[in-house]
């Protein structure tokens, strides 16, 4: 493991050898942290923190932990690896198997939970039944053994999982509550929604759909009647109508002959005029054109004019130009002298200097010796920058030698603190020893004062049957103040002996940390000196001074570039721009006078078109009006009067269609007429009596479908009646099923509210613990005490001494641990079923034990050894741990803690 709590470093752990040992160390060094990684390890949780609440167990200052656990199972060997960090996305679980050619096989399928599973499978326990049978909490047990019979049930219940039992009871009660509502709720449904569903009411229901149906067949037959009638005064009705329809387009006919006749005789005048219209418009039209032909001429002697005046300044403009020209080879000669200049402000820039850079030294420009000046000045300055770093180094040189020296003489302190300790050591082991002396005489003379009663002089002792001659006069001792005196003594030894096994760790590390440093404060001077050696030999072989040489020659070509002005590029480029702006501007004034006479030869033939244009137009006005003054004259009408008289040929048209209409459709209205009256005969028509008739047919039409859908609702009620007739059935069924059921979990929840099964269960359980533990107690307890149970109370039977039976409070300190030990193993057989737990781990739950007790305890667990278990005993007591033939050591430090193995 590392990161894990209070084991910072990387730790590893091996339990492959260890038979019987002890976990110590003092209190927060990580004990239970060791039991605490391995439920990690396998769980991904704790018994102190559970599933959540994880990010405790990584140590302070880390990033993460990861804890592996290599274990064996039924002959498999397996692997759990966990990791966690701060963020979820850092968090991994593996699984891994060893092969049988010693490779690992992942199996790692199905997630995190599919992982788990696997690991719990191949343990074969769930982590609450691990916890319990693997790694036993002893002082729940000595409560277990002097606990009342309620308090017994009670813990019993919590240790081996029955109180399941309490939550099956509410699981009884919630659903018999559930069926008792239902019960109850299918009954008012019946009692309420069901009370009148009968087949009685379905009967009657029957017999009225049948009496509506006969009803209604009634009612068709009258309404076939009425439909004749309805049909043969509706044919009267149409003659009628169309009598009356055709009388009254006759009456509006007569109306418009008035307009008619004034229609056909504007179309006659309007035909009289007709020829001479297209003159008209031809006259027209040829006024029209002559004066749009004189705006264009107008236009295009503008035009004329104005190309004439451009044409005569494009022709100034390219004189101009051609002027300008005359310059260019005086300026392409200034820019190629430039071009020199130029290349040396480059030169001057790229060496870093500028035209303003002087010296009263200048030397005439040679670039080789310029960058040959250069490197010297750079090997000089990497030479004082190395030199700068030796510096450096010396110094941190210096300061690892004082944090040396500070740590000798921690060394020099720690070694005084341990040969103080050893000799506290030894005086608290005098002390110790004088004290438990003193005990041992007092308790003597506190058993010998205890039987004084019972001497007399002159009679046989009651112990040793000699005869008594004179009696004790030794005052009774301060047992308890002996006995508290002896235990602070011993744990004031146990304390000096665990520090002075710490300082022993402490001062193996310091000084192996002293001597590899002292070796690399050696390296490290030899290193410096050699590199001050050879930074002298470099700075030989540079002469004179190249930063001065540089900066003079630097200063010569400066004065080269002032001279050729300020700035040669710039003056360069403004003469090249120059020419070819000079050359630019004579092509566009070239070309600028040729397009100006283009568009001064195309303004003058516009022109003469023009002209001519205008000559025909006034020609073809002249013809036309002289054509139309001829046909008015035949006419006798004036241009305004033919226009007034005149109308479209489609007007004319229709006046003439209209005219010939009326005639034609006057003849045939005359005649129609004439027909719809000898089809109307002499009977007159009633339109009341069609009336009456329909009403009487839409009367009998709303009857016919009232007794209709009187006799579907009635069918489909007796439909919905005989349906809830058998959903009625369904539940009364079900009512009778939810009452049977409701009287079977009622009587389970009863049961067990009660506490019978619970109980029964407990009493089961604790039957096969006593009767496992008697066995197991036998056996440690070198075939003294067995295990009972009297009166609801646990006993001993005492073999020793003829089977006496007593009460289980009435064992002292040793003889409660054998007990309770006997009671832990048992539990964890009974709850690993049939695994067999090759490793338990204890945890006592006592402090300091009297020699007797400590005696005791000692034997039961080497005898507790050849059960072929591996176990292993967290405990503060020193005494007990040595008597183990194994221990495992657990420190603390700044660094972390770690731990180590001592056997012996």
């Amino acid at each position: 493991m590392q990161g894990f709590t209070a084991f910072r470093q990387p730790t590893t752990l091996d339990f492959g050898d260890l038979d019987l040992f002890a976990l110590v160390g003092p209190t927060g060094s990580g004990k239970s942290s060791l039991l605490d990684a391995m439920t990690f390890a396998l769980y991904g949780q704790t018994a102190r923190l559970g599933a959540s609440g994880l990010d405790a167990l990584i140590s302070q200052g880390e990033r993460g932990l990861s804890v592996s656990l290599t274990f064996e199972v039924s002959g498999v060997t397996y692997r759990a690896t966990r990791t966690k960090g701060r963020k979820a996305a850092e968090n991994d679980v593996r699984f891994e198997r060893r092969d049988e050619d010693g490779r690992w096989t992942g199996l790692n399928d199905g997630g995190v939970k599919g992982i788990g599973e696997r690991i719990r499978r191949a343990v074969g326990l769930d982590f609450k039944t691990f916890a319990r049978s693997v790694m036993l909490p002893q002082g729940q047990f000595a409560a277990l053994l002097h606990g009342s019979g309620k308090d017994r049930q009670a813990l019993l219940g919590e240790l081996t999982g029955l109180d399941h039992v309490q939550t099956m009871q509410k699981v009884a009660a919630e659903r018999a509550k559930e069926l008792k509502h239902e019960s109850q709720s299918l009954s008012s449904v019946l009692a309420t929604e069901y009370a009148g569903v009968t087949p009685e009411a379905a009967a009657a229901l029957r017999a009225e759909r049948e009496r509506q149906s006969a009803e209604a067949e009634g009612l068709s037959d009258a309404r076939e009647r009425l439909q004749t009638q309805v049909g043969r005064l509706r044919d009267a009705e149409k003659v009628w109508r169309a009598r009356e329809d055709t009388r009254r387009r006759l009456g509006a006919l007569d109306a418009r002959a008035v307009s008619v006749r004034e229609g056909a005789e504007r179309a006659a005048q309007a035909r009289r005029v007709a020829g001479v219209l297209p003159l008209l418009d031809h006259a027209e039209r040829a006024r029209i054109a002559h004066e749009r032909e004189a705006r264009a001429l107008d236009q295009a002697q503008e035009a004329a004019d104005t190309a004439a005046r451009t044409a005569a300044q494009a022709a100034a403009a390219l004189a101009r130009a051609q002027a300008q020209e005359a310059r260019i080879p005086e300026l392409e000669a200034r820019a190629e002298t430039l071009r020199g200049a130029e290349a040396d402000a480059a030169r001057l820039k790229r060496a870093g200097g500028t035209p303003q850079t002087t010296h009263p030294q200048p030397l005439a420009w040679d670039e080789d010796a310029f960058y040959a000046a250069r490197e010297g000045v750079q090997k000089l300055d990497k030479l004082r920058g190395e030199r700068v770093q030796v510096e450096a180094q010396k110094a941190a040189l210096e300061a690892d030698r004082a944090r040396q020296g500070a740590e000798l003489g921690q060394l020099k302190a720690l070694e005084a603190e341990q040969e103080r300790v050893k000799r506290e050591g030894q005086s608290a082991k005098t002390d110790t020893e004088r004290a438990e002396a003193e005990l041992h005489a007092a308790q003597i003379d506190a058993g010998v004062a205890a039987y004084r009663t019972h001497l007399h002089v002159g009679e046989p002792c009651p112990l040793c049957a000699q005869t008594v001659r004179t009696l004790p006069d030794t005052p009774p001792a301060d047992l308890s103040r002996l006995e508290q005196q002896a235990a602070a003594l011993k744990a004031t030894l146990e304390g000096r002996r665990l520090r002075y096994k710490e300082i022993g760790l402490e001062l193996t590390s310091l000084r192996r940390s002293t001597e590899a440093r002292t070796a690399t404060l050696a390296d490290w001077d030899a290193q410096l000196r050699q590199r001050e050696a050879d930074l002298r030999e470099l700075e030989t072989h540079i002469t004179g001074d190249p930063q001065l040489d540089a900066a003079r020659l630097l200063a010569g070509l400066a004065a080269q570039v002032r001279a050729a002005g300020p700035d040669p590029a710039r003056a360069r480029q403004a003469a090249q721009a120059e020419v070819q702006a000079i050359r630019r501007g004579g092509q566009e004034a070239q070309a600028g006078l040729g397009r100006v006479q283009g568009e001064e030869a195309a303004a003058g033939a516009t022109l003469r078109a023009a002209q001519a244009a205008v000559s025909g137009r006034e020609r073809e006005a002249q013809e036309a009006q002289t054509a139309l003054s001829g046909a008015l004259a035949a006419l006798g009408v004036n241009a305004a009067q033919a226009r007034a008289a005149a109308l479209p040929e489609a007007d004319i048209a229709a006046h003439e269609e209209a005219a010939r209409t009326f005639g034609a459709q006057r003849a045939q209205l005359a005649e129609a007429l004439a027909e719809l009256e000898r089809q109307l005969g002499p009977v007159p028509f009633d339109p009341a009596e069609l009336t009456q008739a329909t009403r009487d047919l839409s009367a009998t039409d709303a009857a016919l479908s009232a007794a209709r859908e009187r006799a579907g609702v009635l069918a489909e009620q007796e439909r919905a009646l005989r349906e809830r007739l058998e959903r009625k059935a369904a539940t009364e069924a079900r009512a009778a099923e939810a009452a049977r059921t409701f009287d079977t979990w009622q009587t389970l929840t009863n049961s067990l509210r009660a506490n019978e099964f619970q109980q029964f269960l407990l009493a089961e359980v604790e039957a096969q613990l006593l009767t496992r533990a008697g066995i197991l107690l036998h056996e440690i307890s070198d075939g003294r005490y067995r295990l009972a149970l009297a009166d609801s109370e646990y006993v001993v039977q005492d073999l020793w001494n003829a089977g006496e039976v007593r009460g289980v409070k009435t064992l002292s300190g040793g003889e409660t641990f054998l007990a309770s030990l006997a009671l832990a193993i048992a539990l964890s057989d009974y709850l690993a079923g049939n695994k067999i737990l090759g490793a338990l781990f204890l945890d006592e739950g006592f402090g300091t034990l009297d020699p007797q007790a400590l005696e005791a305890v000692a034997g039961a667990l080497e005898n507790l050894r050849t059960q072929g278990r591996m176990v292993g005993v967290v405990t503060h007591v020193e005494s007990l741990s040595e008597r183990l033939p194994s221990r495992l050591l657990v420190t603390k430090s700044v660094a972390g803690s770690s731990v180590q193995r001592l056997d012996g």
